[in-house]
């Protein structure tokens, strides 16, 4: 199991990324000891993650003890998913947000849910992730944060591809918002990534990808660099094969 697990970590170097990660490391054990294979690309890691850190996590750790509560996983990401977009969105790169913004922003996702008691919800929200889950840390006097960046990352392109549940166009409309942005490259891509291979919605991806390609926001050739990154990500099965010839075509346009 060691072995198998240290040649997962050196052959894919998102696998190895996370593994630096002594914590992270450790539930990749956990999932390698599940019988989970761990797989190729990083958004499914980050999915398999997630599910492991909301549901098993406590029992894994109570070592013998009575386990703790396990939380919901959809609803529990359906809070966690707008709450790390809104996260990047005021302090990217950085991670963290004063207790009272954070507090302030989960009373109002609960009450756009039509949460009867909103306030109650979102202590008891914070209190549970906090507690079961360990995705939600206080890193500071009053700071609070995910538990480790990639999260916030994995967790705000999970925000952005909901939005495509409504319309595409908003999906684009953030992506272009930050395409320039080195902040907001890896969410651009697990954006992409969520909505072909997790959700398997590869038209959608391929339609956001092409979008971009027609739009070009962003400095000369950006755009086009990003779309390819997200196909190479995504594919094989991510993105539509038309899609993936387009941004090929595009980035020979733009090395021309």
């Amino acid at each position: 199991e060691r072995r198998e697990l240290l040649e997962a970590v050196h052959l894919d170097p998102g696998v190895r990324r996370l593994a630096a990660n002594p914590l992270l490391l450790t539930i990749l054990a956990l999932m390698r000891r599940q019988g989970v294979t761990l797989p190729e690309r990083r958004v499914e890691l980050y999915d398999r993650y997630v599910e492991t850190l909301l549901s098993s996590w406590n029992r894994a750790r109570g070592l013998g003890r009575p386990s703790a509560q396990d939380l919901d996983v959809v609803e529990t990401m359906r809070i966690l998913a707008p709450l790390a977009l809104w996260m990047h969105q005021v302090n990217p790169g950085v991670g963290l947000v004063k207790q009272g913004e954070l507090e302030r922003k989960l009373i109002a996702i609960y009450a756009e849910r039509r949460e009867a008691e909103p306030e109650r919800a979102a202590r008891q929200f914070l209190a549970d992730v906090r507690e079961h889950a360990g995705l939600i840390l206080e890193r500071g006097a009053g700071q609070y944060g995910f538990i480790h960046l990639t999260f916030e990352e994995y967790l705000a392109a999970v925000g952005i591809a909901r939005l495509g549940q409504r319309e595409r166009g908003l999906v684009v409309n953030v992506l272009a918002e930050h395409i320039d942005d080195p902040a907001w490259q890896e969410v651009a891509l697990l954006t992409i990534g969520y909505l072909g291979i997790v959700q398997q919605w590869e038209e959608v991806a391929s339609d956001v990808v092409e979008a971009l390609l027609v739009r070009r926001p962003g400095a000369p050739g950006q755009a086009v660099v990003v779309a390819g990154e997200a196909v190479a990500d995504a594919w094989p099965g991510g993105v539509t094969p038309a899609c993936k010839e387009k941004v090929v075509w595009a980035l020979v346009e733009t090395l021309e």
